[in-house]
Order: C-alpha cells, then sequence, then structure tokens
C-alpha cells in the first residue's frame, strides 16, 4: 500500500521574481509569452560543425542570470547585450515576465517571471524536435506559478559532433549513436545545464521537471505518460515527488496502464517502454551525482520529475492551445502537480 502523499521536498528559461515592480527598467515587448516562444529561433539538424562555448560566454551568461535573480537589471542588460541576448519583459494577465532570448537561435531562452508561488523549474530541452513541449513549459509555469522554465535554442541534432557524456540515440542519424553535443538533456557542458544548475543549486529545496514527447504506443496498454525520478531503484512507498505524480495523476485517469512509473515496481506488468530519464544530465545532477555526464544513480534527492509524453498529451498544446484549459489531460496534470509541488518558502 502506497503512503499518503506529503508535501514534495522543498530552449527557455523562465524565472519568478519576488518584486514585479523591479522589471519596469526592461523595455517592454507586446506579446504573449506563447507567442514569444513560439516566434524565437532555433538552429536546424546539422547546421553546426559543434556545440563548443567559449568561457567568456560562460561567465557572462551566468552573470546575466545571477543578475536577474537578484534583479540587478543593468548589470543583467549589459551581460545580454554582450551574449547577443535579447533581455525585456512581457506583461500577461497573471503578472510581468522577464525574457531573454539568443538571437541566432542556439542557446536557451529565458523568460522570468515575477510571482512564483509553487517550488519547481521546468524544463524542455528537446524543443523544437519533441513538439508540444515548449508550448506546455510556459502553460506550466502560469498555471502553477513555478519558479522558471528553461527551454532549448538550438534543436537537438544541430550539433554535428557528439557529447562525451553517455547513452545512446538514434533521433538523428536513424541508426544508434552517441548523444549530439547539441542535445542539451544529455549534454553537461551547455548553457542550457549551466542555466539548470544555476537556478536548482540557489533554490536548494526546487523540483526540476524535464518535460519530453514520445511516439505513441501501437499496442498492448498504450502508456500515454511514463514518470520517472531518475533513480535506477524503485520508490513503490511513493516518497518522491515523480512517483507521489504517478500515483495523483492515475487517479484520475483511470485506464489501467495509461501512466506508468519507472519507479514502481507493480508498473512492469504493463511492459511499457524503458523511457526513464536515467542519462538526463539535468536529472543526474539535482539526484546527486558527482559525474552527471558519466553515472546514473542508484539513490536521489526527490527532485527531479521526468515526464514521457505521446501525441494524446502533447498535440494539444502545439494545436490548440487556446483550449488547453479544457483539456481533460491538462486538468488531470494542473490538479495533481498542485497537490505534490511544495510552496515557495517565504522570506
Amino acid at each position: 500500500m502506497r503512503s499518503s502523499r506529503l508535501p514534495a521536498f522543498g530552449l527557455a528559461i523562465i524565472l519568478l521574481l519576488p518584486r514585479p515592480a523591479e522589471a519596469q527598467q526592461l523595455p517592454v515587448i507586446e506579446q504573449t509569452l506563447v507567442e514569444w516562444v513560439a516566434a524565437q529561433k532555433h538552429a536546424l539538424p546539422n547546421s553546426m560543425r559543434n556545440f563548443d562555448q567559449e568561457q567568456n560566454r560562460n561567465a557572462l551568461f551566468e552573470t546575466m542570470l545571477s543578475s536577474i535573480v537578484s534583479r540587478e537589471w543593468e548589470k543583467a542588460s549589459q551581460a545580454a547585450q554582450k551574449l547577443n541576448y535579447q533581455l525585456a519583459r512581457i506583461n500577461e494577465a497573471n503578472g510581468p515576465f522577464a525574457v531573454a532570448s539568443d538571437h541566432k537561435g542556439v542557446d536557451p531562452i529565458v523568460v522570468v517571471n515575477m510571482s512564483p508561488s509553487r517550488d519547481v523549474v521546468v524544463q524542455a530541452p528537446h524543443v523544437p524536435f519533441e513538439k508540444g513541449t515548449a508550448e506546455q513549459a510556459i502553460t506550466l509555469l502560469k498555471n502553477l506559478g513555478a519558479r522558471a522554465a528553461i527551454i532549448s535554442g538550438a534543436h537537438r541534432c544541430a550539433s554535428r559532433s557528439f557529447t562525451l557524456c553517455n547513452g545512446r540515440t538514434a533521433v538523428c542519424s536513424g541508426s544508434l549513436e552517441s548523444f549530439r553535443a547539441s542535445d542539451v538533456g544529455h549534454n553537461t557542458g551547455t548553457l542550457f545545464h549551466l542555466a539548470h544548475t544555476l537556478f536548482s543549486d540557489r533554490w536548494k529545496n526546487s523540483i526540476v521537471m524535464s518535460l519530453h514527447r514520445m511516439e505513441a504506443d501501437s499496442d498492448g496498454v498504450r502508456t500515454a505518460v511514463i514518470i520517472s525520478n531518475g533513480v535506477i531503484a524503485d520508490d513503490d512507498n511513493a516518497t518522491t515527488a515523480a512517483t507521489r505524480l504517478r500515483f495523483a495523476l492515475s487517479d484520475l485517469v483511470k485506464a489501467p496502464g495509461r501512466i506508468v512509473s519507472c519507479n514502481v515496481g507493480s508498473d512492469s506488468k504493463y511492459d511499457y517502454r524503458p523511457l526513464c530519464g536515467f542519462t538526463n544530465v539535468q536529472g543526474r545532477h539535482v539526484n546527486g551525482d558527482k559525474d552527471a555526464c558519466r553515472f546514473g544513480v542508484m539513490q536521489g534527492t526527490g527532485r527531479f520529475i521526468h515526464l514521457e509524453q505521446d501525441r494524446s498529451v502533447l498535440d494539444p498544446y502545439a494545436e490548440n492551445l487556446s483550449e488547453i484549459e479544457r483539456h481533460p489531460f491538462h486538468r488531470a496534470l494542473i490538479r495533481s502537480l498542485s497537490e505534490i509541488l511544495p510552496a515557495v518558502p517565504q522570506r
């Protein structure tokens, strides 16, 4: 029997800041967040020889993000200009957001929401390859009042060079190969990962949620969602946020096997595909791995949620976002996440 659900432990990037008025110094973009994110460039597959970052660019990027978090807008703007980043503000009904994006479409997009209510950072590392994940990240950010969201710039197959991090995939060439260096979910040497480490280390109890799209099942139970905490071990007592999300969603989505967990032993009877995020470097990092590039973790912090979703879940975000609040799965996801995610600590 599973335990009762307890509060969880306490590319675009979306940050949430506590004092909205302090972003007034930023120029205003007259678009919605979703419109703005959808308009951003993404480097195309095989368009780059490598994905190396200069040390100076890493330092400037860290300065920009740190300055946004500390609300030093002049300093953030100066760093953004040197990075060839746009830094501005978008106003929505539920509050202002600071946004930043790389003009070349290589490095992650940054959006800053000024009024966080839940201690979670939402990430979409495979935009535009995984359709609907960028729109879902923005929608979850707004609906949940998340601290931040990080959305990739370049396509995961943009680089013709490979990362040294372990794991293999056939998504770029059709045959198994190492992950491309531009696959930011599997490369610790990217600005996407730098943003992740900066935010997750600063907000030490925040949950990190990584959004992904998978091909639909064609037989069996037709699993629609595979959830993992990134740890190669069972969590049958639901001590982690990811496993609590699996049970909360299953209470609302009644079809057996539609929602499964890589960390619930009894779910193995559904024979779902092993898309468990064990090689996701952001998950390894937040789970306390000393070498997130090369090793998986057998024990973790409970702070990671890896979410694989099929087209029945993600297509509504990509194709009919104006009606998303009526979509049954979205409503179930928001309700479930609202139950298990921690609140932002009061100052």
